[in-house]
């Protein structure tokens, strides 16, 4: 039985994957650099030291990485300043449905916690969820299960009982690695097929999953 549901944060929750892609390619002209969106999509889900990584093994310079970063971030956090978040459809309702069903909730995100709780301050989404993983929690990112550990295990739930939703293949592969379901989302791209099979089922977007679940039993008080 499904007792609880682990959120990914952006292109799931947020439609903060377009603005970071912006953001990335607008570094990448200013820094006359080659990053297009084929590598930028290689970040999705995976955390700010294995992207330097990837980075430098593509340019050669993780300091690079950093300085394209730090221009990408201003980008993004201006126009939240300005626009506010976007919110993907359906998050609400999904939210309001869960507390309803007396099903917990975890976001696991692979952002660091302080831009995460910026994130939660502007949406006002943390008073639906159990709790919350960030990315600087865990030692290792998507698509290693660690992050989905950690959140079953600081909701007392344990894997098996837990749905993930997910955007990106790398999170749907730590989800499936850490044995919970997976619902794949898909955000910037449709499904690629190195991961056709391997989630549990696809929707096409959060009001879709809260569908689905408004046909499941409620889960008795513990």
């Amino acid at each position: 039985m499904i007792r609880a549901v682990l959120f990914d944060m952006d292109g799931t929750m947020f439609d903060t994957e377009r603005l970071s892609m912006e953001g990335w390619l607008r570094a990448a002209r200013a820094k006359n650099n080659g990053l297009d969106r084929e590598h930028f999509l290689l970040f999705r889900g995976r955390s700010i030291p294995a992207n330097a990584a990837a980075f430098a093994s593509w340019y050669g310079s993780e300091e690079l990485y950093y300085e394209m970063r730090k221009l990408r971030t201003e980008y993004i956090q201006n126009y939240l300043k300005e626009n506010g978040m976007p919110i993907k459809p359906g998050l609400f309702e999904l939210l309001k449905l869960l507390k309803k069903k007396n099903l917990k909730t975890c976001i696991a995100t692979s952002t660091k916690r302080d831009q995460a709780e910026q994130y939660f301050a502007q949406t006002g989404v943390k008073d639906y969820f159990t709790d919350t993983v960030c990315g600087d929690e865990a030692e290792k990112s998507k698509p290693d299960p660690e992050i989905f550990l950690k959140a079953a295990e600081k909701i007392g739930e344990k894997t098996e009982n837990c749905l993930v939703l997910e955007d990106s293949p790398n999170g749907i592969l730590a989800a499936k690695a850490a044995g919970c379901m997976a619902f794949m989302i898909p955000d910037l791209v449709p499904a690629e097929e190195e991961i056709m099979g391997v989630f549990d089922r696809e929707c096409a977007s959060l009001l879709e999953v809260a569908e689905i679940i408004e046909t499941w039993p409620d889960v008795p008080q513990n």
